[in-house]
């Protein structure tokens, strides 16, 4: 049963762990097309209600960022920011 459960720590670990690594970079992803919409003019052209699409990507940066900061929280694992799955 041991064996069985390890094996499951390790499934799951591995799960947190790229579910993380998505959330991060959707997080990135976000925050480069804000920098876009803010910097560039031509993103602003494209975009006709500006304020709009500039508070979705700060909603979905913030939804990104809660993910993994819900994921570093999780007491009963702190290793996830570890390259190694728990044995």
């Amino acid at each position: 049963m041991q064996e069985t459960r390890t094996e499951v720590n390790r499934i799951m670990h591995a799960h947190l762990k790229a579910i993380k690594k998505k959330h991060e970079a959707l997080a990135d992803i976000a925050k480069a097309d804000l920098k876009t919409y803010l910097t560039n003019q031509v993103a602003i052209g494209e975009h006709p209600d500006i304020g709009a699409e500039i508070e979705k990507k700060i909603e979905t940066i913030s939804h990104h960022n809660g993910v993994v900061g819900t994921i570093n929280e999780m007491s009963w694992d702190d290793s996830l920011s570890d390259t190694k799955v728990p044995e």
